[in-house]
C-alpha cells in the first residue's frame, strides 16, 4: 500500500496545481453525481471552483470562494453574519448555511479539502513540489478511493505541468478536464 501511495504521490507530483484542483473539483462532482445532491448552492460552488483554472486573477477568485466555504459559513462566532460576505445576500447566507447543516460531514470535508487545494499556496511560494496543496490533492485522492465507486482518470491531469508557471500551470478551461 505504501509504494502505491508513493506512485500517487509521485503522480500529482507531476501535476500543476491547476490539475490538483481540478482533480480536486471532478472528485467533487462525481461525489455529488453518486450522492444524488444537486441545487443551487452546489451548482454555483462548483461553477465558482472550476473559474480558478482558468483565472488569471486568483485573488478575485479567493474572494469568491471564502464566500462560499463551509468552514467560513458555518462558524458559530456571533460576529460571523452575513454582513460579512461579499456575494451573498442575507437570505443567501441563511439558505447556505441551512444547506451546509443539513448535508453529511464527508460532503463537508470534501468542499473544504478542494478549496484548500486552490487557496492554500495563494499568496506564499509554491516550493519544490507545492506541498501543501499535495497534501491536500493526497488526502481527497485517499477520499475518494473510498467513498467513490468512480474515480477519475488520473491521466487526464497530466498536461497540467508542475514545471508551468512555477507550479501552478497554465491557465486551462475545465472543458479540458472531461
Amino acid at each position: 500500500m505504501n509504494l502505491f501511495r508513493n506512485n500517487i504521490e509521485t503522480h500529482f507530483k507531476k501535476i500543476s496545481i491547476n490539475g490538483r484542483m481540478a482533480f480536486g473539483i471532478k472528485c467533487l462532482e462525481e461525489y455529488l453525481t453518486e450522492n444524488k445532491i444537486k441545487n443551487i448552492w452546489t451548482e454555483r460552488l462548483i461553477n465558482t471552483l472550476w473559474e480558478f483554472t482558468s483565472s488569471q486573477n486568483l485573488p478575485e477568485w479567493d474572494t469568491k470562494i471564502s464566500d462560499l466555504t463551509p468552514e467560513g459559513i458555518l462558524d458559530n462566532h456571533p460576529k460571523n453574519i452575513a454582513k460579512n460576505y461579499k456575494s451573498l445576500s442575507e437570505s443567501e447566507f441563511k439558505s447556505l448555511k441551512d444547506f451546509y447543516l443539513k448535508v453529511d460531514d464527508k460532503l463537508i470535508f470534501l468542499i473544504n479539502l478542494v478549496i484548500d487545494i486552490g487557496t492554500t499556496d495563494l499568496y506564499g511560494t509554491t516550493g519544490k513540489h507545492s506541498s501543501n496543496t499535495l497534501k491536500s490533492t493526497m488526502e481527497v485522492y485517499k477520499f475518494a478511493k473510498k467513498e467513490l465507486h468512480e474515480l477519475p482518470d488520473l491521466n487526464k491531469f497530466n498536461f497540467t505541468k508542475f514545471s508551468e508557471s512555477n507550479g501552478w500551470g497554465n491557465r486551462v478551461n475545465k472543458e479540458l478536464f472531461k
